[in-house]
């Protein structure tokens, strides 16, 4: 099968080694690939303007406008490239010699949208299990090294997840009021409202680390963000209790987990204060229905 395949990666101030070798094995892969650079240098930009200039579109943003308007920038200008297919890149992805073949390989049946990896912590190697909510809003967890073959799943990060044109023609693209965070699983669960399921394939595998670090509590593996970023986190779980096809219990635990997850950083972290306070207005902003990047007064 030879789809017209375009990626999209969104990058905010790169480390420029690892992204050069991202754009080197898809080059090898696909024939164009689109860059949008979320506001990190001028300086940035014209240096990755001068890679594969002919087969590599650069797009510079003013300023950061948060992953979801990215993102849409990115699938306007795969679209003027005539694509079929988009799939979305972090920065920092890492990829083998035949995973966008691997990818593909879902897409083979016509009823098929998107289809997504399976990923493995790139320092500890283990696998991140893969989580598919139920209408009903409970979750149901699959490891993927327990998987013998493909399976439909609701939701993935962005990251990897290979979407036909028709798809985002049909449910419309990322939430930019969202910014960051619960940006792809709200899209994935718009798509499910439809009908649409997101099929994985163990045989297309990412290395992938979530969160700057993490902290062991409980036996569990807490992921660690900055404070920043925790604020979007909490905020737009409150979003999610709003929109309708969004489950209620999923939206109603995500908020619950982020306290838990918040009391745990302000216990076990340094920056205590910082964690507090942004979470203080996190809730404001989400009750309130603030949307777009934090405003700091």
């Amino acid at each position: 099968m030879s789809l017209h395949i375009v990626p999209v990666i969104v990058i905010y101030k790169p480390h420029m080694p690892r992204l050069q070798t991202l754009l080197e094995s898809l080059l090898a892969q696909v024939p164009h690939v689109v860059v949008v650079d979320n506001g990190s240098d001028e300086n940035l930009c014209a240096a990755l303007s001068q890679l594969c200039f002919d087969r590599l579109t650069v797009h510079c943003l003013d300023q950061n406008t948060g992953i979801a308007a990215a993102q849409n920038t990115g699938l306007e200008l795969a679209f003027k490239q005539g694509c079929e297919a988009v799939v979305f890149f972090d920065q920092d992805s890492a990829i083998g010699p035949d995973f966008i073949a691997a990818l593909s390989e879902g897409l083979r049946d016509p009823q098929v949208g998107i289809t997504a990896p399976v990923f493995y912590d790139e320092q500890q190697g283990f696998g991140y299990p893969l989580v598919d909510i139920l209408p009903s809003g409970r979750r149901r967890k699959y490891l993927p090294e327990h998987l013998n073959g493909p399976i439909n799943i609701s939701v993935a990060i962005s990251s990897g997840m290979l979407v036909r044109r028709s798809v985002f023609e049909q449910v419309g693209g990322l939430d930019d009021r969202l910014f960051i965070d619960y940006v792809d699983t709200e899209w994935c669960l718009r798509c499910a409202a439809q009908g649409i399921a997101i099929k994985v394939n163990p045989a297309a595998i990412m290395k992938h680390s979530i969160g700057d670090k993490s902290l062991s509590f409980a036996g569990l593996k807490v992921p660690v963000h900055s404070p920043l970023r925790r604020y979007y986190r909490v905020r737009n779980a409150f979003h999610l209790l709003r929109m309708s096809h969004v489950p209620r219990l999923m939206a109603t635990r995500e908020v619950l987990f982020g306290l838990i997850h918040q009391l745990i950083l302000i216990g076990f972290e340094t920056g205590k204060r910082d964690y507090l306070s942004y979470y203080i207005k996190a809730v404001r902003d989400g009750i309130g229905g603030v949307f777009g990047p934090i405003k700091i007064r």
